[in-house]
């Protein structure tokens, strides 16, 4: 949990092409005895001050209690020595380039229900704690849009891009990385809580298992960049000679009705 909620935080600062300076926590551990309380303190603020020293960042601060359940949350800030990149910047014609694949709400879901494969929920929380450091190393030279994939989805994260930056997008569905599992729960009607929420909006999207993971939310999820067309397969094949193999170019973007998602 530790781990992966320090890469979701993050996200925000290397979709902005910014370099992490510093974190704080804040930490609800469930009641337990104290011996038990302080190892469990010491392995969330060692694997989370890993992550956040190999990013650049440290730990600064923060704030520990008791409660019901066991919650992890980070504050952090960066630095740019450049102008940030924003949802905003976008241009028609340019390629979406995203880093990761998607599919961990579903296979989330579907393990508090009991319906997930184990090697697929293994294979999602791997893909959860794969940083994005170097990806953003390279993104942030080319794009001139960007977000971190989270709760909105695919489709929910491009609309944004395509809102500020006045463009429709046309997503292939056939090029989009998937996670082992994710479109099998699909076909099997399983979803996140989310789903619902992610999926308004969209009614000119046909409604099938593959198109239905275009609104899964996202945990720990890839960068989503818009990169000119002319730049986007040599970056493309920099992110898959740098760890990030399951990189992929999954649509355009292009002039018409300002935030409409299409499928091709």
């Amino acid at each position: 949990m530790a781990r992966i909620t320090t890469h979701h935080a993050l996200g925000d600062i290397w979709a902005m092409g910014a370099n992490p300076q510093a974190a704080t926590l804040s930490i609800t551990l469930p009641r337990m005895a104290e011996t038990l309380a302080q190892r469990t303190l010491t392995e969330i603020l060692t694997s989370a001050q890993t992550i956040l020293q190999d990013a650049g960042a440290d730990v600064v601060g923060g704030h520990s209690t008791f409660g019901d359940d066991l919650t992890i949350g980070l504050a952090v800030t960066g630095l740019l020595d450049r102008d940030p990149i924003t949802l905003s910047g976008a241009q028609d014609g340019a390629a979406l380039i995203l880093t990761k694949p998607i599919g961990t709400g579903v296979i989330m879901a579907a393990l508090m229900s009991g319906k997930a494969r184990g090697s697929d929920v293994a294979d999602a929380l791997d893909a959860m704690q794969q940083g994005q450091k170097t990806a953003s190393h390279i993104l942030r030279d080319v794009a001139k849009a960007m977000t971190d994939l989270t709760g909105f989805g695919l489709a929910g994260h491009t609309q944004n891009i395509c809102a500020a930056s006045g463009l429709s997008a046309t997503l292939s569905l056939d090029a989009i990385p998937l996670l082992p599992g994710a479109l099998d729960l699909s076909e099997r009607g399983e979803h996140s809580s989310l789903y619902e929420n992610n999926r308004a909006g969209f009614a000119n999207i046909t409604d099938t298992p593959n198109s239905r993971l275009l609104f899964d939310p996202q945990t720990g999820g890839g960068l989503l960049a818009a990169v000119p067309a002319d730049q986007a397969e040599q970056t493309l094949e920099k992110l898959r000679q740098n760890g990030h193999p399951d990189s992929a170019i999954i649509g355009h973007l292009q002039t018409g009705p300002v935030g409409q998602i299409s499928i091709a």
